[in-house]
């Protein structure tokens, strides 16, 4: 294990030798936490008759940054559906030590973050296989419809967040994992008629399902969308889009094969092949509150697989030469497939033999980016009465090595692999904005220029800032805060190529095209 967490320790000081960047690194010290802001209320189904009552957030931001067009992240946390503690586990809400570690390791690097608390509930323990599978759909269509109402929250509070509403992008440990894939693929009911699998249609009439019908009843739980339905809140933002530009999963899996579909969200896992609870393949989900089987399931690779076979992937671009990318390749040829086809994936595969078994079997590990203190488990789950001891002992069944420093170098690794691609993609969204936005109140000239370049607005539109990107995606100047009508910005530095300048006003973001002699 020390030869892994060193080859993961010297990942991490590769990324902090080069430029600092937007995105790419973390250029802020310090981090302001914003916690328990509303951003949307429904039904709760966790005691008795539903009632309805907030749903909030944590909202992260780089203390002291006025830039007022950044890209968001949605950070999900893990939990199996069930309040944490109750549902046999150390982790499950969005004060869980990896949340935490990730989102404040986002907010650094320019982001603004929302980690929400999400709706949780169904019936683990019940015998009839059809209410544990049913109930759980249920519980994630009703978890997915509180994250599509934190993106269209975001979206209409961007002026007041300071971010940029057409660039939100969704992270998830564990069952937050099963999230963004559903995200990314589930926005359609007709995609749970599956008649092949069958696997969303009651085999029985069981508690509230009725046999051969969809366990999701939406005249009762609503659309997709999160609208509709006599036990659902309709009023969380209508009027805005839930598009987000990327899903990234950690530990998690789809649904089904049947969500995917051409033009939805790039995809980016990470998964330990060995994971006993979410398949790396496919297969069948066990979960840990039960250890019983619940449904089956695509893993990432054949996710992120079926991504890039539709192209969703290509605006990740790629391939990188940077250590964390390097090894990411190396990992996916590892489990048998080219780097080309699974861009995105990143298997973490441990070289950790299991006890009494032949060379090559490597030790069922499941979210090793996450830890606790023993100490608080056991106190806190005792106001719950939970078994806070048994709880921590199971933890470590599958991360028996669990500690601060471990789960820190996994998360090293996974913001280092993430950080090139999605910086590429948010590159990338101006560019295509410019194609589908006419702006004739923006001008950048000489075209081509030489030592330097003018931006310059008319009608009286203020100048907030104005980045430049080489045509491989990196970011070769950039200045902030400008609230200007015209700016000179002296590129004689620069090396002859074409360049893509990004300007952002009051009234939007505008990208243009300039050649440097």
């Amino acid at each position: 294990m020390k030869k892994v967490l060193l080859a993961l320790t010297m990942v991490s000081v590769w990324g902090a030798s080069n430029a600092q960047e937007r995105y790419l690194d973390e250029i802020f010290e310090e981090v302001t936490v914003t916690e328990g802001v509303q951003f949307a209320q429904n039904y709760q189904f966790l005691t008795g008759t539903p009632f309805i009552s907030p749903i909030n957030t944590d909202i992260y931001t780089p203390t002291g940054d006025t830039y007022d067009a950044r890209a968001a992240v949605i950070v999900l946390h893990t939990g199996n559906f069930l309040p944490k503690y109750l549902n046999g586990s150390a982790s499950g809400n969005n004060k869980d030590s990896s949340i935490v570690e990730v989102s404040t390791r986002f907010a650094k690097r320019g982001y603004v973050v929302l980690t929400p608390n999400y709706r949780m509930g169904w019936d683990p323990l019940n015998a009839s296989p059809d209410v544990r599978r049913g109930t759980l759909l249920v519980a994630v269509y009703r978890a997915l419809n509180d994250v599509k109402s934190l993106v269209r929250y975001a979206k209409s509070e961007a002026a007041t967040l300071g971010i940029d509403p057409s660039k939100i992008i969704l992270y998830g440990n564990g069952s937050g994992g099963y999230l963004t894939l559903a995200y990314a693929g589930l926005d359609r009911i007709e995609e749970l008629e599956d008649e092949v699998s069958g696997k969303w249609i009651s085999e029985t009439t069981v508690g509230p399902f009725v046999e051969n019908q969809l366990y999701l009843d939406t005249s009762v739980v609503g659309s997709p969308s999160g609208f509709g339905g006599s036990l659902n809140v309709s009023t969380n933002h209508p009027g805005y889009s839930n598009d987000v530009l990327a899903c990234i999963n950690s530990g998690g899996a789809l649904g089904d094969s049947a969500w995917m579909e051409q033009g939805e969200p790039a995809i980016i896992s990470f998964h330990v092949p060995t994971d006993p609870f979410a398949p790396f393949e496919g297969g069948l989900v066990v979960v840990p509150t039960t250890n019983e089987v619940v449904v089956d399931v695509v893993g990432s690779r054949w996710a992120v697989g079926k991504a890039n076979e539709l192209g969703n992937n290509d605006v990740l671009g790629g391939p990188y030469t940077d250590p964390f990318s390097v090894a990411g390749y190396a990992a996916v040829t590892g489990v048998g497939h080219a780097s080309a086809e699974h861009e995105g994936l990143f298997p973490l595969r441990r070289a950790v033999q299991v006890p009494g078994q032949p060379v090559g079997v490597f030790f069922p590990e499941a979210s090793p980016w996450d830890w606790w203190d023993e100490q608080v488990v056991i106190a806190s789950a005792a106001t719950l009465g939970a078994d806070g001891q048994t709880i921590h002992n199971n933890g470590l069944l599958t991360n028996p090595d669990m500690s601060a420093a471990k789960a820190k170098a996994y998360i090293d690794t996974i913001m280092g692999y993430i950080a090139p691609r999605i910086h590429t993609l948010l590159v990338s969204v101006g560019v295509e904005e410019n194609r589908d936005f006419v702006d004739n109140n923006t001008f950048v000239y000489p075209n081509p220029a030489q030592d330097f370049i003018v931006v310059k607005t008319r009608e009286n539109i203020t100048i907030k800032g104005v980045e430049i990107y080489s045509m491989t995606g990196a970011m070769v100047a950039s200045e902030f805060n400008m609230n200007t009508l015209s700016r000179q910005i002296d590129i004689e530095a620069l090396p002859a190529g074409l360049y893509l300048v990004r300007v952002m006003t009051e009234e939007g973001s505008v990208t243009r095209k300039v050649f440097k002699n």
